[in-house]
């Protein structure tokens, strides 16, 4: 767990999606902004191309966060100027202290 600390140096936010309908039933959702937490911004070198997906040319990052922190495929991130959309949320039973997700740059 001390390695842990040491790299999550980065702040992130997270957002979750919240549904909802207009009067003519036209989609009113919205961004929820959630809890702002420390977490470890890496590029993510593997993805796409290497696990049989299109090569795609947003920029994708792994990152770390301690657990637990409630985030979902439904959910966004937000770090220094950049939107990211979650792809992947990866538990590791060997290592509970920490979720790992894989997530996309949008526009």
């Amino acid at each position: 767990m001390d390695e842990l600390s040491g790299a999550l140096v980065e702040r992130v936010g997270v957002e979750a999606w919240v549904d909802g309908r207009g009067d003519a039933g036209e989609v009113a959702g919205f961004w929820q902004p959630g809890v702002t937490v420390f977490a470890a911004v890496v590029p993510d070198p593997g993805g796409g191309a290497s696990e049989g997906g299109a090569r795609r040319s947003r920029r994708r990052w792994r990152v770390t966060l301690r657990a637990p922190v409630a985030v979902s495929l439904t959910s966004q991130l937000r770090w220094r100027s950049e939107v990211l959309a979650v792809l992947a949320v990866e538990s590791d039973p060997r290592r509970s202290d920490r979720v790992v997700l894989r997530c996309e740059v949008r526009p």
